[in-house]
């Protein structure tokens, strides 16, 4: 019987590390309070989804994402007072043909109109998943990220003018 070559445990260590950091993650609910309304994703089928910022029962804004959706969540990433909705969602862009996760900012525009703040095409590396880190101000935006090498980091970005700023890599 043939012997696997140690980078295909190493690999296979990175797969397991993976699908534990997803399955072990705390959920997070798809919607949440804002200036008594509430910001939800709605899930319409695998490729497209919705968010929206109803109050009262009237939807007051909405934005249609037409792509597989990984991840919502929210903070004020900018320090401006008002929440950000962070969506990770699935897709090719311009100058990366292959479908990869991605990170997109909205911003609730005069405090109820959802509208892009950034539609990111990528980070430092391959984002495997992301979480908004709401307990400082700004909120942070903390990802896990994939190496060339198949070695994971895990990275803080400060939402910064025109896209994200790199902070520091995590221990």
């Amino acid at each position: 019987m043939e012997k696997c070559p140690p980078s295909y445990y190493f690999k296979l260590f990175a797969v397991c590390l993976g699908i534990c950091l997803i399955a072990c993650r705390p959920s997070h609910p798809e919607s949440f309070a804002w200036d008594g309304g509430i910001v939800k994703l709605n899930r319409i089928h695998d490729s497209l989804s919705i968010i929206s910022y109803e109050r009262d029962g009237e939807e007051l804004s909405s934005w249609k994402l037409p792509y597989p959706v990984y991840r919502f969540d929210w903070g004020d990433v900018n320090a401006d007072g008002l929440p950000e909705i962070a969506v990770g969602v699935i897709k090719s862009t311009r100058f990366f043909s292959q479908p990869a996760k991605r990170l997109f900012l909205f911003k609730l525009y005069k405090g109820k109109m959802i509208r892009p703040l950034w539609l990111g095409s990528h980070v430092a590396n391959e984002l495997i998943d992301f979480r908004i880190e709401r307990d400082s101000l700004p909120a942070l935006i903390h990802t896990v990220e994939r190496l060339d090498n198949d070695s994971i980091v895990h990275v803080e970005y400060q939402q910064q003018g025109f896209g994200i700023k790199y902070l520091k890599t995590l221990p």
